[in-house]
């Protein structure tokens, strides 16, 4: 799972330099926006949300209702959930 392992490089590299930034004062959002999670294995997932909340790191990304943990698949961790009938934008004839 190559390309699982280069997504967890990214969101380990973006949390790197959140963290580096707090440290240095550089000023920096407290979040994370990526895709292409999907690509991760659920332990990786489980760990980078664990180490985020730690770290008071907000993660929003976008993924496949299947491919989430079942442990992250809850109210508290989502926010918004899309689907063919619910749509962010509601484009109407």
């Amino acid at each position: 799972m190559v390309l699982g392992k280069k997504q967890g490089e990214i969101i380990c590299f973006d949390l790197a330099y959140i963290l580096f930034a707090r440290e240095e004062s550089i000023p920096k959002l407290d979040f994370i926006l990526n895709d292409k999670k999907e690509l991760m294995h659920g332990n990786q997932l489980l760990k980078i949300a664990e180490y985020s909340a730690e770290n008071k790191i907000q993660l929003l990304f976008y993924i496949l209702e299947d491919k989430l943990p079942q442990v992250l698949n809850n109210d508290e961790n989502i926010v918004l959930r899309l689907s063919q009938d619910e749509r962010l934008f509601k484009i109407e004839d």
